[in-house]
């Protein structure tokens, strides 16, 4: 998987999620992993908390602004345009995508820019919960997209089951991590 980049000096690794603070927050150690062994990190997400840019040699914020639970077809389109955007400007050599809208428009930006990336789907939602008419277009979205990334990360056998059960992912796309995805226990303690 990703191991390959690890010890390649100078590369860009780009993390794209609806949440700054989120992001920080469960994936901060992953992300000063990768800049304390030589990687350029770049966060893009909606600003959301207080950071200081400059607090991990390496790393820097984008922000983003987009509605995490709007519908508006023009604001989603605006919003995929943002980050092909930033993706042909930025040219990173992997990106990991988290949550959902990150998840599908991210993925398809990053084909259409031809770089290599990994979707981590924590958990399904409510897309995968209810049956609205915008729940199907979310589902229909998730299938589409789903087909570009690498590899597709899920947290638990739950949610494996049913993103191959709907043909969202391909099995071999499909990595279960049963041990979680790297968050870090000493911080949050049962």
């Amino acid at each position: 998987m990703v191991e390959k980049y690890a010890s390649i000096p100078f590369m860009k690794i780009l993390f794209c999620d609806n949440s700054l603070r989120e992001l920080l927050n469960f994936r901060g150690d992953v992300i000063s992993d990768y800049a304390e062994h030589g990687a350029e990190v770049v966060l893009l997400a909606p600003r959301n908390c207080d950071i200081n840019d400059t607090s991990c040699a390496g790393v820097r914020t984008i922000p983003i602004d987009f509605n995490r639970s709007g519908m508006n077809p023009f604001k989603e389109c605006r919003y995929f345009f943002r980050l092909w955007k930033i993706y042909r400007k930025e040219r990173p050599d992997y990106i990991f995508h988290y949550t959902i809208k990150p998840n599908i428009y991210g993925s398809l930006a990053a084909r259409l820019c031809r770089i290599p990336s990994t979707a981590v789907i924590a958990g399904l939602g409510y897309v995968f919960n209810k049956g609205g008419f915008g729940c199907r277009i979310a589902r229909a979205l998730y299938r589409f997209a789903m087909r570009y990334p690498e590899y597709v990360l899920v947290l638990n056998e739950h949610n494996k089951s049913v993103l191959l059960e709907n043909r969202i992912v391909k099995s071999s796309q499909m990595i279960l991590l049963k041990g979680g995805e790297g968050v870090n226990l000493d911080k949050f303690k049962a």
